[in-house]
């Protein structure tokens, strides 16, 4: 609830454009920010549908009362949606629909990808070609523990690190200047280890985005941080555990401390789940399926997605926090087979260098956003 009350002290969204005619007419995301984010707060429902707010050239296509929207960005031959459209789902069917239709009319090929079921039968039901890609995790926090067996992985590693004097809190890197530089220097290592962390791509990890809605849980060694965990709403009832990072000698637990750091704070604010986000090619009986179903350049395009990403590191680590629950993802494609070109136009929208289009999302000067809870800043 807190998201509602902070927007309602916001410019009002009565702003629109008196002369709209067609909602499924696209607008850039950076026009109507306020907007957007009242709906995500209400309907949001996947991991990373807020990346919608960041510096990329995000467009959206709304519903007729403006309830619900599908985002995606442009290239020269394709369209990329990521994640499924917002809203309930009767506007995903309706609205993966008109975005269907907008990029007939460009004749530009849809590339909806780490969609769910619901968006997937919409898109069979359109003629377009399904995959099956991957699953989300998510935590119920009603009966969040690591008690048991189930997470015992995640309880060692952090037992381990206890033993070695690790701790833990919550950060707040935008009004103390100790956490700022503590999680900016573990970012800098963190991206030197590998060239291909270095991404510009709208899925580049970046502390720095989004501050005035994200959360942040750093593991510290005799008072330095040493790894730390960005966290970012789905909706008013859940987070995202978005990017773990750490510095390459610290101990094993310690990242895993900060994520069970990250979910027993959660749970003690009243918040129902955490999603651990997209695994790619991961089922919860199965570390990795090689789907090989995409045609000689759709295999291109997700060989280079894997070298830059590493599913199986991303997967292997991820899924020592055992899901309550998961939900299939796809990507589906309008096309059955991909030209060349249009897979370069794919790639260079995952790995490119997008321009800011609006100067709201700038983070200087900003002060910790209020939060659910008695939380204080800490105190050097």
């Amino acid at each position: 609830m807190q998201f509602i009350e902070k927007l309602a002290g916001m410019a009002p969204v009565m702003n629109r454009r008196a002369d709209y005619l067609d909602p499924s007419a696209p607008e850039f995301a950076a026009d109507v920010v306020d907007e957007i984010q009242l709906v995500l707060v209400a309907s949001g429902h996947e991991a990373g549908q807020y990346c919608v707010l960041g510096p990329d050239p995000w467009q959206v296509i709304w519903n007729d009362d403006r309830s619900g929207f599908v985002s995606f960005l442009e290239g020269r031959r394709c369209l990329l949606v990521w994640r499924s459209p917002v809203g309930n789902k009767e506007m995903q069917v309706d609205l993966l629909a008109r975005l269907a239709k907008h990029a007939s009319r460009l004749k530009k090929s849809v590339f909806a990808m780490e969609v769910n079921k619901t968006t997937c039968d919409a898109g069979v039901q359109l003629g377009m070609f399904p995959i099956w890609t991957g699953t989300e995790s998510y935590i119920d926090l009603d009966t969040w523990s690591l008690r048991g067996g189930k997470r015992k992985k995640i309880r060692w590693a952090r037992s381990h690190a206890l033993a070695l004097g690790i701790e833990w809190r919550e950060a707040f890197p935008f009004s103390d200047i100790h956490d700022r530089v503590g999680i900016t220097r573990v970012e800098e290592l963190w991206k030197a280890e590998r060239p291909e962390r270095r991404t510009n791509s709208f899925l580049r990890t970046s502390f720095e985005e989004l501050a005035d809605l994200r959360r942040y849980f750093v593991a510290e060694e005799h008072g330095e941080i040493i790894a730390f965990v960005t966290c970012t709403p789905v909706n008013e009832e859940g987070w995202y555990l978005q990017d773990i990072v750490r510095a390459g000698d610290a101990p094993r637990g310690a990242l895993e401390g900060a994520m069970a750091h990250a979910i027993d704070t959660f749970q003690k604010d009243g918040y129902r789940f955490v999603s651990n986000g997209a695994l790619p090619f991961w089922r919860p009986d199965e570390q990795w399926s090689d789907p090989n179903q995409f045609g000689v350049v759709g295999n291109q395009v997700l060989r280079f997605f894997n070298r830059q990403y590493r599913f199986r590191g991303i997967n292997q680590f991820r899924s020592k926090l055992e899901p309550d629950r998961v939900t299939s993802l796809y990507v589906l494609r309008s096309r059955r087979v991909i030209s060349p070109r249009v897979g370069w136009s794919l790639i260079k929208l995952l790995n490119r260098k997008m321009p800011t289009t609006s100067d709201s999302f700038s983070w200087v000067s900003r002060e910790a956003p209020s939060r659910r809870g008695d939380r204080r800043p800490h105190e050097s």
